[in-house]
């Protein structure tokens, strides 16, 4: 994740444009995937440690649980799961010659 991170990055110092060419909507698409993906994979395993205080609002458990939450509206607010695989994936198609197939 970190090695993608620093690839997209650079690419968006160095290319015409920045972020905004179309070369970089895919990288970016599942950069942001991958990332909220291993965010709530951390998030969950926090609970777990925690266990029954993973889930309360106060004490032992607080940073957990808000954590939880944050990582739920961050994926959501930059465009779902869903949507950003798919983008990153028909990016990515459109890199390879039409006569390919897979």
């Amino acid at each position: 994740l970190t090695a993608m991170l620093e690839t997209v990055t650079y690419d968006m110092c160095k290319t015409k444009g920045g972020s905004v060419g179309e070369r970089l909507a895919g990288p970016i698409a599942l950069l942001k995937y991958q990332s909220t993906r291993s965010s709530w994979k951390i998030a969950d395993e926090c609970v777990q440690v925690f266990g029954g205080r993973g889930i309360t609002r106060t004490g032992m458990g607080a940073k957990a649980e808000g954590f939880k939450n944050y990582v739920k509206y961050a994926a959501v607010y930059g465009g779902s799961e869903e949507i950003m695989a798919d983008l990153s994936v028909r990016m990515a198609m459109r890199q390879f010659p039409k006569e390919a197939k897979l």
